[in-house]
């Protein structure tokens, strides 16, 4: 596998753009606020740490959308597929290899899939110690925060976590050991 961070074999590397640090335009955010109605326009702005980043107008047409942003309008075409129950899903139509996504991402002026514009998530570059940190934090999300507990789903998802928890708790005392060995000069 690729050289991840600083560690051999810690997944997908460091270098690439992380999606969640990324400016991304989802179909389903536009579609649930109904800015994928023919005809309506509205303004978008994107930011990070409460500093607006980028705005742009979005204007709806039939099978396609236009984005303004400053100096470029982009086109992006919208394809729809039925659901089961009834009704339809809309998507982008992804401008270089021209798949379906739900999510396109903004990278060197252009919009692309996540596949086309060399985007990976943050999970990805982590290795197992990462992976078992995360998975610990959202297992105690979901059983420290549920609102309702249906008895035999949580005893799984609690057992699960304990387990989880055993586990984390075992990396922490393995490192803090080697910290304390360290400090010593062992």
């Amino acid at each position: 596998m690729a050289r991840g961070g600083a560690r051999w074999g810690a997944g997908r590397p460091a270098h690439r753009l992380k999606a969640e640090d990324a400016i991304s335009l989802n179909v389903n955010y536009l579609f649930k606020n109904g800015y994928l109605a023919e005809g309506n326009w509205t303004r978008l702005r994107w930011s990070q740490n409460a500093k607006e980043r980028l705005s742009g107008l979005v204007r709806a047409h039939e099978h396609h959308i236009t984005l303004d942003l400053g100096l470029d309008t982009h086109w992006l075409l919208l394809t729809h597929t039925p659901c089961h129950l009834g009704g339809q899903r809309s998507w982008f139509v992804c401008p270089s290899c021209k798949k379906r996504s739900g999510i396109l991402y903004l990278r060197n002026r252009c919009f692309g899939c996540r596949t086309c514009q060399k985007i990976s998530y943050q999970s990805q570059s982590g290795d197992a110690e990462d992976r078992l940190v995360l998975k610990y934090h959202t297992l105690y999300d979901k059983v420290f925060s549920w609102k309702s507990k249906r008895a035999a789903r949580f005893k799984r998802a609690y057992d699960k976590f304990m387990n989880v928890a055993g586990q984390f708790e075992e990396l922490v005392d393995r490192r803090l050991r080697r910290v304390a060995m360290a400090d010593r000069g062992l």
